[in-house]
């Protein structure tokens, strides 16, 4: 939600244009939060599969509020 990258994709993509963007960056995000939940962080950087299913349930409305800012 701090990422101003992301705070422009969603203001000028659709939200399947933002899910790349959403995806991209979302490592980057997971490596920062390992030291509070390592177990939990490390399954979702190490299986894509579970990170997608799990992390894309949040891809709309991180778009929505996003895009509304």
């Amino acid at each position: 939600m701090k990422s101003d990258k992301l705070k422009t994709s969603a203001k000028n993509n659709t939200v399947k244009d933002f899910e790349c963007s959403y995806f991209d960056d979302i490592d980057d995000a997971l490596i920062e939060g390992l030291e509070q939940n390592q177990d939990f962080f490390f399954m979702l950087l190490s299986n894509d599969e579970i990170k997608r299913q799990v992390l894309g349930i949040f891809t709309e409305e991180i778009y929505t509020s996003l895009r509304n800012e």
